[in-house]
């Protein structure tokens, strides 16, 4: 579900250069949101509200953040204009030992994309009325691998599904991405729009 944040600004509303970010919010600096942003090259940067910004999540959470930047980036800072946020399933790589019992419902994958730590993901899950598991595992015995073998574990645990909805993830892969052994991390998932394609490899 997308949110409106409850920002306080004097200035009137302007349409200009609007940008989608998978973000990590880290807290408040004078009232103001404070968000991490790591870019597509893996570096760095601080995305902070020009005004006091009040966002109703917990310190962590990965969201995909909808901002219009406000000037130049200056020590490694990016002042915004916060205007709406989405919330991401948040978690990070867990593992089995047992990949074949894994359950990958379906889901329609719109995009995936590594950023530092994590692995992102846009889709659409079909709306059910009660809870599912939604996460991603990896195979134990690829650990220590080349190839580590990642799976997207979608189960709606048998509740009756019906239309689609918006889903964004975004999962923590360091205790793999870090690894020396690591060079590739292959992740298969179950896709109803492109079902031939069995897994997207990201390489260092």
């Amino acid at each position: 579900m997308a949110l409106a944040i409850g920002c306080s600004d004097d200035e009137p509303y302007e349409y200009g250069d609007f940008r989608f970010d998978m973000v990590t919010f880290t807290g408040y600096d004078a009232e103001r949101a404070v968000f991490s942003l790591l870019q597509r090259d893996d570096s760095e940067i601080t995305l902070r509200t020009a005004s006091r910004c009040s966002l109703d999540v917990n310190q962590g959470q990965r969201m995909l953040l909808n901002y219009i930047p406000a000037g130049a980036v200056t020590n490694g800072v990016q002042e915004i204009s916060a205007r709406g946020y989405t919330e991401a399933v948040t978690d990070s790589l867990r593992y089995t030992s047992r990949p074949d019992s894994v359950v990958m419902d379906s889901v329609r994958l719109k995009s995936i994309w590594r950023t530092g730590d994590y692995l992102n993901l846009s889709t659409e899950v079909k709306f059910t009325e009660g809870k599912r598991q939604l996460y991603l595992v990896m195979d134990k015995d690829t650990w220590h691998s080349d190839t580590v073998r990642a799976y997207l574990a979608h189960n709606m645990l048998g509740e009756q599904a019906y239309f689609w909805r918006k889903c964004y993830l975004s999962f923590y892969i360091g205790a793999v991405w870090k690894l020396q052994s690591c060079k590739v991390l292959r992740v298969y998932l179950n896709d109803v729009i492109y079902p031939k394609v069995e897994y997207y490899d990201f390489a260092k």
